[in-house]
């Protein structure tokens, strides 16, 4: 399940060289109403069809995955096209599920904005949606042709969401040697240049890429991702049972300590 990570600021020139490379029949864009209207137009594509989703987690449902279909058979997509997501990880994981069922398969790019979404959600073929209360209770393996890493967006990001994503970045950190914990825990990430932080992401993302390539569907090594993530997302389901959603990566810090004790 090895995916093709590109590691750049220089996202349009990215995309551009990807899609070209698919030659794809038709070009649909998934996107949250945020980064429909933030990111989308820097992307270079202006022959791309737009599909706008709700932002937020609870959007994350069965009722949005329809939506995206329905949108993606009365705009001519085939097999043969090729789905871009952009945004968070509410967006890549139900941008894939979409385009992984979508006529049994279409093909996929996954463009993260946050960095929650880049070290997590974008990369490892996991996707879906979130059903009568859980958490990504319905979904398929099904990796992206291609993952856009960067850090280009970052600045939109509140200081909120760069917490969440160096909280994913820490678990990973825990399932190393030490040394890139030591690092992280003396960075401030709401600090570091995009350079730095883009070589900071890279580390991380590929303790995860490594795991994943060894144990792809989660038999075995792959499950040691899952640190923090039993108490996390119960933490996350409560809080969305209570109208007061806990972001991702505040969940699964909690979830860190809860299981460390």
């Amino acid at each position: 399940m090895s995916q093709n990570l590109l590691f750049t600021n220089d996202v349009a020139t990215a995309l551009g060289d990807l899609v070209k490379d698919a030659a794809p029949a038709t070009i649909h864009v998934v996107a949250d109403e945020n980064t429909a209207r933030l990111v989308v137009p820097r992307l270079g594509l202006p022959a791309a069809d737009v599909i706008t989703i709700p932002p937020g987690d609870d959007a994350k449902n069965l009722d949005t995955l329809a939506s995206i279909w329905a949108h993606l058979v009365e705009n001519g997509a085939t097999r043969s096209s090729l789905t871009v997501n952009v945004g968070g990880g509410m967006v890549t994981d139900i941008g894939g599920m979409a385009a992984a069922t979508f006529k049994r398969g279409m093909r996929f790019i996954n463009l993260p904005t946050t960095l929650l979404g880049a070290v997590d959600a974008a990369v490892g073929g996991k996707t879906g949606i979130n059903f009568h209360g859980l958490k990504n209770e319905i979904g398929v393996f099904a990796p992206a042709d291609a993952v856009i890493i960067s850090t280009c967006f970052f600045d939109t990001l509140p200081h909120h969401e760069l917490l969440s994503g160096y909280a994913e970045m820490i678990k990973h950190a825990l399932l190393t040697d030490g040394r890139e914990y030591r690092r992280l825990i003396g960075s401030d990430v709401t600090r570091i240049d995009a350079a730095e932080m883009l070589s900071m992401l890279h580390d991380s993302v590929m303790v995860k890429k490594r795991i994943v390539d060894e144990d792809p569907r989660e038999k075995g090594l792959r499950r040691a991702l899952n640190l923090g993530h039993t108490v996390g997302h119960a933490l996350e389901s409560f809080s969305h049972e209570c109208h007061a959603p806990l972001p991702h990566g505040y969940a699964v810090a909690y979830g860190l300590l809860a299981e460390m004790i």
